[in-house]
């Protein structure tokens, strides 16, 4: 059945061809008039399945929904996987369309559309979210208007991201995270590149290791370009083993303090805690000053603070990989030193955390 409803909020229009209604069903095979290329994969067709989720290879029904990473052999969008129960009241809405006032020169806009739907048995709730998939042929993204999981992941998790408030009560109701936050500073929309990325938010994974040691550090690192930290300037820096970068010294404390300290020293600590790599686990430090390192810096960093206008001339990149806590546990992280020569950004992003049998300091 095809349907135009209307605007609301943050939604692309809600029209298109309406699924039947049934429980745990799906739209029938859709064929996209472009490809969708999703993490190295070029689709030419979706399912939207009734669950809050879309797939490509086949139909799903899955109404349980499980956390992301979940390592399976599927690729999946999935906005607000829950079980929903469209028999009586809900609607789900699909259109793609290929002309028209597209940004970024768009080939393709396929938006699904879960419409006042019920949670199953039709309890009377009413929620309505919204996956927009736009592609050029080379760039492909995903925008999830409002958002009980919300995210995506691929198969065997090579990439997968997870809304804030999936699996918690934060994701519900009139004060729902998914809808009263953003990544994009448009309350109740989250948009996420994914033709190609790197594997959650990290930067390359790759340099120089240091050695295997209880509460080692790295050897003095020199900078092939100063990084300014709060007014004072640094042409060196060392990489300490439990999680903090220090610029005077190495450092092996293992054992977290509250900030502010009232030190004696400049740190960075992504996440200072009791690290083992003896046995298991890398730490990676790295730095560029050119290339596809430097580009990414600096569009995170201008779509980050917008109206710099922001030219990077150093990129410094540590990671403790895989680590684990001591005495033997694996825990990604990563702290990216980011300067122009004037302006300087710490960016630190997170992979998989282990449970933690020590206090961590963020």
């Amino acid at each position: 059945m095809l349907c135009l409803v209307f605007f609301l909020g943050p939604l692309y229009p809600i029209a298109g061809t309406t699924t039947a209604r049934s429980l745990d069903g799906s739209s029938p095979l859709i064929l996209l008039q472009h490809d969708f290329v999703y993490f190295g994969h070029a689709y030419n067709q979706i399912y939207v399945n009734h669950n809050g989720h879309i797939t490509f290879h086949s139909s799903w029904y899955s109404y349980i929904p499980q956390m992301f990473p979940m390592h399976g052999t599927r690729d999946i969008i999935a906005p607000f996987w829950t079980d929903f129960d469209n028999r009586k009241t809900g609607w789900v809405y699909y259109n793609q369309y290929t002309s028209g006032s597209l940004n970024f020169n768009a080939s393709l806009v396929f938006v699904a559309t879960w419409y006042e739907m019920a949670y199953y048995p039709n309890s009377g709730t009413e929620t309505t979210v919204q996956a927009v998939l736009i592609s050029d042929g080379q760039y492909s993204f995903v925008l999830m208007n409002y958002g009980i999981i919300a995210g995506y992941d691929t198969v065997h998790s090579s990439y997968h991201f997870t809304i804030p408030g999936s699996f918690s009560n934060n994701g519900i109701g009139n004060n729902s995270s998914f809808r009263q936050s953003s990544n994009v500073n448009e309350l109740g929309r989250w948009a996420f590149r994914v033709d190609n990325g790197t594997r959650g938010p990290l930067y390359p994974i790759a340099g120089t290791t240091t050695a295997r040691a209880l509460d080692g550090s790295s050897p003095l690192i020199s900078l092939q370009h100063p990084f300014v930290y709060f007014g004072q300037t640094y042409n060196q820096i060392y990489v300490n083993h439990n999680g903090h970068m220090t610029f005077d010294s190495s450092w092996y404390s293992y054992i977290p303090q509250m900030f502010p300290m009232h030190g004696t020293r400049d740190i960075i600590a992504p996440f200072w805690t009791d690290f083992d790599n003896r046995k298991t686990g890398w730490v990676y430090y790295n730095q560029y000053t050119s290339g596809s390192v430097l580009n990414q810096a600096n569009q995170d960093i201008n779509n980050y603070f917008p109206g710099l206008n922001f030219n990077a001339s150093l990129v410094f990149v540590a990671t403790w990989y895989e680590m684990a806590y001591f005495p033997n546990s694996g825990t990604v992280i990563q702290a990216v030193l980011i300067s122009d020569g004037q302006y300087s950004f710490v960016l630190m992003n997170y992979g998989i955390i282990a449970p933690p049998f020590h206090n961590v300091q963020v």
